[in-house]
């Protein structure tokens, strides 16, 4: 360590002379793609690192993060690798000779990176930033205040002159971590920075009332100093925002018709359609037609997938009020299907068509193109590669197909080239197949080869990303020892308990659903590892918060029900199991296939309007069953539990449907296309149908 800070304090002093208006080396970190790039420049060029080089290094190591979906982050990664240190190293060295921005921008990305919290870079870099402060621009300030609030230093004593200053320059404090900047300086921020602070209110779902009046006022005066792309954008986060403002919607309005009859550029007519569609009182104007109607031949998928979901949105709202406007619309509806349908016919190129689909969703690509593009990825199977076949994972996942020829591919492709893909490309390989619960022809080498690597790369992975690769795998039946053993121990938990403090409220649900479910799964199914169950309380809470009325579809069965079984008494309702599972409904036939009476507490079927979830387990399904006595759980499976298309069960369900026969019931599951099929249309058609799957033999 002692011989690094030597050398970078002698190639610090001798670099600061260099310009970077020719850095081959600088514009090299910032044309990195990904971080192993950035690394692997350090490593070579030691010795020519100027804290500019550090800076944009440590800059560009958070960008390439960012681009990352939440999951497949890897800070852990990027902190524990060698050359990590020497950029934390050597920007501890060289801080006093960074620039302003640079100052902020490094602080910001090693905490976004999550260095430890007495981290002693972040330590000089907010020392530094202290002494610049009144130097700092509003930016910059903004950016600072952020880093200040993720490390809590708001409550340090130690500080509490930088909280003075920034409380001087900031509206309140209070409101640093969504980027409320002072409204009495906001009458000198740019068209930038209101463009910018409005966008991280979106983000943030910051809707403060206060503020967001003030950005509106002050809107006016900078209107026309936006392009088009970010007049759209601005407007769409007005919208999002639930501004009230319909002085400045109007004016945004007729920028955007103007922008609109100009404009020749398919992606910007397309964004200018969609988002003319979210302005309140909003209605289809033969403009619109027409401009669309012009660009279609040359519209992307995404581009076509906008203005469907404008015209579909008009639709729904009942605005198209005239009735050559209505048949315009028709029109242009039946030629935008025609187009998307020849985009997908032409495309011979799989990467090129993900590019595209990674932008198009909604009901008009569920309802019209994705049997086509279903089509087009099985012609294009061949092109499905180690470098693309993440990508086509997100689609699959996206559009819950179950299409085993591309699955079969996936696997087979995945297998052949697992040394060359990312645990983390593999983790979400592996949520494709344990979500859509398939079996590939060779299934077991599948899923032991994605194992192993994952097995040898577990220090890869955050703590919470375990937990969901450990529930991933429990999904599709497989237990690791080495990855059971890691997370149901004490230090991992504690370890996880702390960074789930600094995950979004949704991360952290999922993560705690995750580990109660992987907590379940083990205890169920891997007894032999002495596994506690630990979730008592936590279930208990979420029921709690959860209550909800019986529907209507259940009273409807429970008294069908009831008519089968000779009354009320012999059935339950919306029970509870042993591991909080909950189940439709639950009746005991014994060995002679007559049913059996509950005691005299259970709910009578006149009391079923004001019926509640039930939320006691210690009933009579905990006594012992007479000798020859079946439990039965009856359960309702909606479209969420099967795949799109496919009348093949999703895994999710089918893990419970495996656990439910573990705990002892004989499981009668009833798929919606047979409840709501015509051949069920009548109440004597379904109380057939009941009785025979009540009463069949198992």
């Amino acid at each position: 360590m002692l011989c690094l800070r030597q050398v970078s304090l002698f190639t610090l002093r001798h670099c600061q002379v260099r310009t970077l208006s020719n850095d081959l080396l600088l514009s090299q970190i910032n044309s990195c793609t990904h971080e192993d790039e950035v690394f692997s420049l350090i490593g070579r060029n030691k010795a020519r690192l100027s804290e500019k080089h550090v800076g944009s290094a440590l800059n560009m190591l958070w960008q390439l993060q960012k681009k990352r979906p939440l999951p497949l982050r890897t800070s852990n990664y990027i902190r524990n690798h060698s050359q990590f240190l020497t950029l934390h190293v050597l920007a501890e060295n060289s801080v006093e000779h960074m620039e302003n921005e640079v100052v902020v921008d490094t602080l910001y990305s090693i905490l976004r990176l999550n260095v430890e919290d007495h981290d002693s870079l972040a330590e000089v870099l907010v020392t530094e930033a202290w002494k610049r402060l009144e130097r700092l621009s509003l930016p910059a300030l903004s950016k600072f205040a952020l880093c200040l609030y993720k490390q809590h230093v708001r409550f340090s004593p130690l500080i509490g002159k930088i909280a003075h200053i920034v409380d001087r320059k900031l509206d309140s404090i209070q409101d640093i971590r969504l980027l409320v900047t002072a409204v009495s300086m906001a009458e000198g921020f740019s068209s930038h920075q209101v463009l910018v602070t409005l966008k991280t209110m979106q983000k943030m779902k910051c809707r403060n009332s206060h503020l967001l009046k003030k950005m509106a006022s002050i809107l006016h005066k900078h209107l026309d100093n936006y392009h088009v792309l970010q007049l759209v954008k601005l407007t769409q986060y007005l919208v999002l925002l639930r501004c009230h403002n319909l002085e400045l919607f109007d004016k945004l309005k007729k920028l955007l018709f103007g922008f609109l009859k100009s404009s020749v550029i398919p992606g910007d007519i397309a964004a200018i359609i969609r988002v003319l569609a979210m302005l309140p009182s909003s209605q289809v104007e033969e403009i619109i037609i027409n401009k669309a109607t012009a660009v279609l031949p040359q519209c992307r998928l995404p581009h076509l997938n906008c203005i469907a979901t404008a015209l579909v949105k008009w639709n729904h709202y009942d605005q198209l009020h005239w009735q050559n406007t209505s048949e315009l619309c028709a029109k242009l509806l039946q030629k935008l299907n025609d187009c998307g349908f020849q985009r997908l016919q032409k495309a011979n190129n799989l990467d090129l068509l993900l590019e595209e689909l990674t932008y198009v969703n909604g009901e008009w690509f569920e309802e019209v193109l994705c049997e086509e593009t279903m089509a087009t990825c099985q012609r294009l199977t061949d092109q499905i590669t180690w470098a693309n076949v993440l990508p086509f994972s997100f689609f699959l996942i996206k559009t819950n197909h179950r299409c085993a020829s591309l699955l079969d591919r996936i696997s087979s492709v995945t297998v052949q080239n697992i040394d060359k893909i990312h645990p983390f490309e593999i983790y979400f390989i592996l949520y494709l197949f344990s979500v859509l619960n398939y079996d590939p022809p060779a299934n077991e080498e599948f899923f032991e080869n994605c194992i192993q690597r994952l097995i040898s790369n577990l220090s890869c992975f955050e703590t919470h990303h375990l937990v969901l690769l450990g529930h991933v795998l429990a999904v599709a039946g497989y237990f690791p020892p080495v990855l059971i053993k890691m997370i149901f121990n004490v230090s991992f938990l504690s370890k996880l308990d702390a960074q789930l403090e600094v995950l979004s409220d949704t991360s952290k649900q999922k993560v705690r659903s995750c580990l109660m479910k992987l907590n379940r799964a083990v205890c169920l199914e891997c007894p032999e590892f002495h596994i506690p169950w630990f979730h008592e309380r936590y279930c208990q809470h979420v029921l709690f918060k959860g209550s909800r009325r019986i529907s209507s579809l259940r009273q409807h069965v429970h008294r069908m029900l009831a008519e089968i079984l000779g009354g009320s008494h012999y059935t339950r309702v919306s029970v509870l199991t042993p591991y909080y599972y909950e189940i439709d409904f639950e009746c005991i036939l014994d060995k002679n296939k007559r049913p059996l009476s509950y005691t005299a507490q259970n709910i009578l079927l006149d009391d079923l309007e004001g019926i509640h979830l039930r939320h006691d387990i210690k009933d009579t399904e905990r006594r012992a069953l007479p000798l020859g006595a079946q439990k039965i759980a009856l359960e309702f499976l909606g479209p969420k539990a099967f795949s799109k298309d496919s009348r093949q069960m999703k895994g999710e369900s089918a893990m419970k449907k495996r656990h439910l026969e573990m705990l002892g019931y004989r499981v009668v599951q009833i798929p919606h296309f047979e409840w709501n099929s015509m051949v069920l249309s009548t109440k004597e058609a379904q109380l057939e149908y009941l009785k025979k799957h009540l009463y069949e033999t198992q």
